[in-house]
Parts: C-alpha cells; structure tokens; sequence
C-alpha cells in the first residue's frame, strides 16, 4: 500500500575535520532530501561553515567516545518523517534518487537496505546495510560499529552509496584504526562478555592486516563467548579468525574454523550455512589450488546468496552478501586454470558487470584472452580498466606488453612510460622501451636506454 503523500526525508550526518570530503557529500544529498542535519563533534577546520554554506542546520556535540549517542543526538534534531544516515566521506549516487524516493512511500517497510561500494586499493568492495529509516521506528546501540535498531520490516534495495573513507594516506588510516582499537577494547573492559566488541576488535586488526594479533585476540574472545550466549557472534568470531588464518596462509587452521562453524549450526539446527562461512571455504580452497573444492563452493555461496537477498529484512549482519562479483571472478579464474576458457570468459564478465571497479577481474580476463590468442580483446579489456579510473603499474607494463607483441610500438611505448613513472628501477621494462624507440626510428632516445642499462650493471 502506499502512502497518497509525498514522504518527507532528513539526512543526519556526525562530523569532525571533514572539510576535504563535506562538500562532495553534501553536494550528492541536496536534491534527495528535505533538510540536513549536521551534528559537529569539534571540528577546527572548515566543515561548519561548509555545512551553513548548503543550508544544513548545525548542532554541537561533546564527543565521549560513542558512536551511537552522537547519532541518536542527530536523529532527535531531524524533524523529516524519514532519516538517510550518511557519512561525510560517503556519497549518494544520484541516478539513485528516484529509488530511494519510491522506497520511503512503502508503508510496510521502516526501514530500506542500501548497497555501499567502499573505495580500497583493489577498486571498490560492496557490502549491504540499513542507512534509511523511519525516525521514531529506529536508534542506534554500541559505542563503536554501531547498530540500528529498527522496529518492523526493512526493504533491499540496491540504492548506491560511495565510501571513501578507507581510501586514506597510511599515517591517516593508521591513526584511525588505532582509535578505533582504543574504543573496542574500552568497550571490552567495560564488559567482557560483550561479543559484538570482541568481533569488531578481531576485524579491526584483520583490516589492519594485523592478522596474528587477530588471531590472539579470536583465541581470547573464545574463552569467553559461547554460541548459548550469542550463536551468530559466536560463528562470526570464527570467521573472522578463518579470515586472519586464511591470509597468513594457514589454511588448515582456517578450514578448522570454517567447519567448527558450520558444525555447530548444524548441531544447532540452524539453517541455511553462513554465508560468510561458505565464500571463505571457497577462497581457503582457491588457496590451496584445489579448483575443484573452490567451484563448488562458490556456486554454493551464489545460491545461499539468492536466498539471503530474498530474506535480507530478517538476516543477520554479513560481511559478505555483495561479494557475488569475487565468487564471479573466483569461478572465472578457477576454470581458467583448468584451461576451461569460454566457462572462464563468461564468469569474469559476469564480475564485471557486478562491479566495474574491481580490477583484478580486469586482469584475469585478459589472461584468459591472452590464453585463447585473443590480444585485441585483452587490449580491450585492460583498456576498460583505465576508462574505470582504477588501473595501476601492472595495467600499464601488461598493455606495453601486449602492444609489443603486435608490434605496435608506439603504443607500446606510451604504456612503458606510465609504467615506468611509476616503477622507474625495473631495468627489463626499460630495455623492452628502448628496443620499442629503436623499432621506431628514434635510436638518439634508444640509445639513452642502453645506456643507463649499462651504467646500471656495472
């Protein structure tokens, strides 16, 4: 049924020292909502007066450490029928408005789930949350990875919202993340029993690609969480230690993991398997190079996927329920490696089309086109890659690469050159360059190349 009247919307947004991404945020909001809240917990550079600047209502808060209440302080100034929580270093795709508009003029809903594409050295990963709610159907819980808590049904959508906010310099992220550590473990000394902090601080060091110290600090939250208290942040503690096992190459003990969890929500009779659970037995499988094991776990993630998306509003939190573009590029490589190309090609695209900015399919299609004796579409492919904004150094020496081979020189060249702007050292692209100015005609700039070779094996 829906509403005869146009729902009304604020945006709520907690800010600090957010002058670099602000404007960006609020320029994507404006259009989509009715006014906007910005709460400022001590910010001494320019972010208030960028907020007045796009007509924000602008409140003060003393910061304690807690997440929740500084939103839940957001949510009581808003006055809209409907909340969309945004961070300052978060936008919102503006193709996306219509839906996010359709979505608050269902009244059997409280609450819309959106997708976030968050920016990270690979390109962008995707995971689900709920940021759209009824203002007086929801609060937030937990002083840090905090909570809605939402009265009544929540609606999937695939609404877009763009983080950037762990796309940062490394002092910047590091600083960051030791804050973070400082909450968690304030919140654990609080209450030692409490799970959810346990977890958070075990994917705070994994994120961190701490993973030894995640590892400890699984092995410690286990003396204490047992799945009678808390089954579903019992079985995400051990995936979160099968994640940090996974990525220091233990993949027995990340396997150990993995079906620990799966038996005791068997023992349980809780069904369907985790989601999470299942996409890591895929990779732990992929790891050990058994393509056989890791196919027929990734279809399987893809199926539990279906069903999770068809019961998302009565779904735990998962970290994993976005990633069918990795499973996609999971299944593409493993068929690649059994030399199975056409099953390999279709699964890559498959990826693609999921998430463009993902550039490790990128690079894995090109392969198998590379394999198949198809260079123009490998060209193509890495090409695309560029057009997506997210290519790096190996783009670059692959596509000279491949430009040699055909001997089309001056493109050659011109990727060479990205390339080595970015790894000047590498001593064999430097010769393949100079061979290509050479086949070119320019042998004064070829010969400048030989030259600092020899300078550089003496």
């Amino acid at each position: 049924m829906k509403n005869l009247h146009s729902p009304t919307i604020s945006a709520c947004l907690i800010v600090k020292n957010e002058e670099r991404f602000l404007p960006n945020c609020l320029n994507s909001v404006k259009n989509a909502v009715d006014e906007i809240v910005v709460v400022d917990t001590g910010s001494t550079d320019n972010t208030v007066n960028i907020a007045k600047e796009f007509s924000a209502k602008v409140y003060f808060y003393s910061w304690n450490n807690n997440y929740s209440e500084a939103r839940n302080y957001a949510i009581r100034h808003a006055t809209k029928e409907w909340i969309l929580m945004i961070d300052a270093d978060e936008e919102l795709e503006q193709n996306d408005i219509p839906v996010l508009k359709q979505s608050i003029s269902n009244d059997n809903y409280n609450g819309v789930i959106i997708a976030i594409y968050s920016k990270v050295k690979s390109g962008m990963h995707k995971f689900y949350n709920t940021r759209v709610f009824r203002r007086e159907k929801a609060f937030y819980k937990g002083i840090i990875h905090e909570q809605v808590v939402i009265e009544g049904k929540r609606l999937p959508s695939e609404i877009h919202l763009y983080h950037y906010g762990y796309d940062l310099d490394e002092d910047t992220m590091r600083k960051k993340w030791h804050r973070t550590t400082q909450l968690l473990e304030k919140q654990i000394a609080l209450n030692d029993n409490d799970s959810f902090a346990w977890l958070n601080l075990i994917r705070n060091y994994c994120t961190q690609q701490l993973f030894r110290d995640g590892i400890k600090t699984g092995k410690e939250a286990l003396k204490r969480i047992t799945p009678e208290a808390n089954l579903h942040h019992f079985i995400m503690i051990l995936y979160e230690m099968a994640d940090c096992y996974l990525n220091t190459g233990n993949t027995a003990e990340a396997k150990k993991m993995c079906h620990t969890a799966l038996a005791k929500l068997r023992e349980m009779n809780v069904a369907p398997e985790n989601i999470d659970i299942v996409y890591t037995l895929a990779c732990v499988y992929l790891k050990e190079g058994d393509c056989n094991k890791a196919i027929e776990y990734f279809k399987h993630f893809l199926t539990l996927r279906e069903w999770y998306l068809k019961n998302i509003s009565d779904c735990l939190m998962t970290d994993t329920l976005g990633y069918d573009y990795s499973a996609y590029n999971g299944l593409g490589f493993c068929y690649g490696s059994m030399g199975q190309w056409e099953k390999a090609v279709g699964f890559l695209q498959k990826s693609i089309v999921s998430n463009p900015k993902y550039i490790t399919t990128y690079k894995n299609l090109a392969s198998c086109y590379s394999a198949m004796g198809n260079n123009t579409d490998a060209i193509n492919t890495l090409l695309r890659s560029i057009s997506e904004n997210i290519a790096d150094q190996e783009i670059f020496i692959r596509l000279g690469d491949l430009f040699l081979k055909q001997q089309e020189y001056k493109q050659a060249i011109s990727y060479y050159e990205k390339y080595l702007n970015l790894c000047p050292e590498d001593k064999n692209a430097l010769l393949k360059i100079s061979a290509c100015y050479e086949e070119s005609g320019y042998k004064d700039t070829a010969q400048i190349g030989y030259s600092a070779l020899q300078k550089w094996n003496k």
